[in-house]
């Protein structure tokens, strides 16, 4: 077996790895509580807690914040296709998270037909935690590598998921 092929053998091999850590490291953040203002994410359904208990999102949920911290304001069809979702998905994933105060609907200034939905102040500071986390992982997987070496491991990350050709 020439290097190539071992190579891709292991990249496939790690892939299914990489996409249950990701999930794992979100449901990590939602467990450990880390939104500001004693506010408590853990991995239950929202909307079970009632009146006065501990918010609880689900890692879909925390997805759909760090997209939205990630993205900014966005349409229901631009968060749906951002996260690879049904539209009637992402508003399966926003209802809570509006009832819960973490995200707000607006009226788009520009067309009144549109609705645009955007992260509450406490929402943006927990989801700013989990990128930042997410960013001392990234540059810890790239210590010892030089330039050229980090650029083509984003080239070929971007080409496995479809961005590059």
């Amino acid at each position: 077996m020439d290097e190539r092929e071992r190579i891709i053998r292991e990249v496939i091999k790690v892939l299914p790895e990489l996409a249950k850590s990701l999930n794992r490291d979100v449901a990590l953040h939602a467990v450990a509580g880390v939104a500001s203002g004693g506010t408590r994410v853990g991995a239950a359904q929202a909307g079970t807690a009632g009146a006065g208990a501990a918010e609880a999102l689900s890692t879909a949920q925390v997805r759909a914040l760090v997209h939205l911290a990630q993205y900014g304001s966005q349409t229901m069809g631009e968060l749906a296709e951002g996260m690879q979702i049904t539209t009637a998905s992402a508003t399966g994933l926003i209802k809570p998270l509006v009832a819960l105060g973490h995200v707000a609907r607006a009226r788009d200034p520009n067309d009144e037909r549109v609705v645009r939905v955007t992260l509450s102040e406490r929402a943006q500071v927990m989801a700013d935690q989990i990128l930042a986390e997410r960013r001392r992982e990234v540059e810890a997987a790239l210590v010892g590598m030089d330039d050229a070496a980090c650029r083509s491991f984003l080239e070929g990350l971007e080409r496995l998921v479809g961005r590059r050709r």
